[in-house]
């Protein structure tokens, strides 16, 4: 072979080597760009009112001022016996406190209500008044475990009669219902398990049926293995609670322990992996704040605008 021949051969080999680095390098960050989830959007911040009842607040306008000048986004309101709106009064109520608060620049576009079925009378007008004054999602009240006269098999099929019943009327009003995973009282609350809930939404629509997904209570409820229920269940979630806690010894049964809810940051629930479960199942939903701890009350301003910048910085 003459040496100019051979030269040229080796240039050709080394411009289709460089190419080809280049290509598969291009290649590998196309498709890093491609699957790398996005991250989330800057969260929506609302509160839950429950804790904010006189004599915490005096009323409706000191909960709204408060809210608003600590920077929240909105207010979940308690639409049930007892709460800021008595269900009896949803036609009177709900309007004056949504117009409350956008009167100050906050949104009511989610409420906590007792609701467990879209057959009843009552449960119809809350939801027909929530929807027109722009209430986008529920937070439905709570099923139960019945081990004395059904089998577990019986339970999950009557359960799933009652999202059936949901979200018929979740459709039919353009309304979300959100069923909350809680920790278990005894062995009756029914989704202390995120699976049970699973099992029985996994066939609706998530625009109509959803889930207000706890992080606290997924973590005390079945430990390290919360992410793959949270895997599960993303689809459907329509909200974010947000509260903290740690394990303490129980008194009354010194060899067990209970949950101690605490401020912001100072527990153990798994805020870092949430937020990456998040960002990688590309959930888009309103964080709601619980203040269920013993807060303090002597500046209330200063404690719950400490609460929402702990999880702002968290969350975005």
């Amino acid at each position: 072979m003459l040496r100019r021949d051979f030269l040229k051969g080796t240039a050709a080999a080394a411009a289709v080597s460089s190419f080809a680095r280049t290509f598969a390098a291009n290649d590998f960050n196309l498709a890093r760009s491609t699957f790398a989830p996005p991250p989330p959007p800057p969260g929506e911040y609302h509160v839950f009112s429950k804790m904010f009842q006189p004599p915490v607040t005096k009323g409706i306008d000191e909960i709204c001022d408060l809210m608003a000048a600590a920077g929240f986004t909105g207010i979940q309101w308690t639409v049930r016996p007892k709460g800021h709106v008595d269900p009896s009064r949803v036609k009177e109520d709900l309007p004056k406190v949504v117009a409350a608060a956008q009167k100050r620049g906050l949104k009511s576009t989610t409420i906590c209500t007792a609701i467990t079925s879209g057959d009843d009378r009552l449960s119809q007008e809350i939801l027909r008044v929530a929807a027109d004054c722009g209430v986008k999602s529920f937070r439905t009240g709570y099923f139960f475990y019945d081990a004395k006269t059904e089998t577990f098999s019986q339970t999950i099929d009557r359960i799933k009669r009652s999202f059936a019943s949901l979200d018929r009327i979740s459709g039919v009003l353009g309304i979300k219902a959100n069923y909350q995973n809680h920790s278990s009282w005894g062995p009756s609350i029914f989704g202390g398990v995120v699976w049970d809930i699973w099992n029985c939404i996994k066939d609706f629509d998530p625009k109509h049926i959803g889930v207000e997904y706890d992080l606290m209570h997924a973590h005390f409820e079945t430990g390290e293995s919360w992410p793959h229920g949270f895997d599960l269940i993303s689809p459907w979630i329509g909200a974010i609670d947000l509260k903290d806690y740690w394990v303490e010894p129980n008194p009354k049964k010194p060899k067990t322990c209970k949950k101690h809810l605490c401020p912001a940051g100072e527990g153990i629930t798994p805020w870092t992996e949430m937020k990456r479960l998040i960002g990688v199942n590309k959930v888009n939903a309103p964080y709601i704040l619980h203040f269920e701890h013993d807060f303090d009350k002597t500046d209330l301003l200063a404690t719950v605008r400490r609460e929402r910048e702990t999880f702002s910085k968290i969350f975005g």
